[in-house]
């Protein structure tokens, strides 16, 4: 079974928990954080030089790492990955404008907003990188008033999209994903010390996995 490295506060881990359960990949879940410094321990970085996460340990031992190379990985035989070349090429588009115009503004205003015990410390910080995440959100807003998604006739980037929208389209794009994945199977995790807080009256316990589909011959 696949193994996932990461926790539940990282959108980049939540892109990977999504992209697993979309394609309906048995997976277990380490709970490890860079933030308790847990990806830099020896033991953490034989697997991962790199030393973040998400990482995924595959089936034969295996570690891919980087969470738009793990979502290309799982993807690449659905149909979220586009066949022709313009199209593959239009879905890297906008991979790269998530890493580099969304997440450097919104999900580091979500990190210093919830995550850092005192979000006042980072005031000038945070009102710094609202307009630039307001200029990344209303960039995808504009492009979903004509199309149901963002490149091509399914939705890679839906998956790695992670804070909240702004504006009806991105509200309504975020429920259509929301409802492409809401009959896919809960898949089991588990903590570093083996438990889920969920599960915590049950450690043991593990969800029936069904077969993977919406891949292609």
């Amino acid at each position: 079974m696949i193994t996932l490295f990461g926790n539940l506060e990282s959108g980049n881990v939540h892109k990977v928990q999504l992209i697993l359960r979309y394609v309906e990949e048995p997976y277990r879940r380490v709970d490890m954080s860079q933030t308790r410094d847990e990806t830099r321990r020896p033991e953490f970085l034989d697997l991962n030089p790199i030393g973040k996460i998400p990482a995924v340990r595959l089936d034969d031992g295996d570690v891919l790492s980087e969470s738009n190379a793990i979502l290309f990985y799982f993807a690449r035989a659905t149909d979220l990955w586009p066949e022709d070349r313009r199209g593959q090429a239009e879905v890297l588009r906008w991979m790269f404008f998530e890493q580099y115009s969304h997440e450097p503004a919104v999900s580091v205003i979500r990190y210093l907003s919830r995550y850092t015990g005192d979000p006042r410390a980072h005031t000038e910080r945070i009102a710094e990188l609202k307009p630039k995440a307001r200029r990344a959100l209303e960039t995808m807003d504009a492009l979903l008033r004509d199309r149901p998604w963002v490149a091509g006739d399914s939705d890679l980037y839906a998956v790695f999209r992670r804070g909240a929208g702004t504006g009806p389209r991105m509200t309504s794009w975020s429920r259509g994903m929301a409802g492409a994945l809401a009959e896919r199977p809960v898949h089991a995790s588990c903590r570093v010390d083996g438990r889920h807080p969920q599960d915590s009256r049950n450690p043991s316990r593990r969800v029936r996995i069904g077969s993977p589909h919406r891949v292609r011959a």
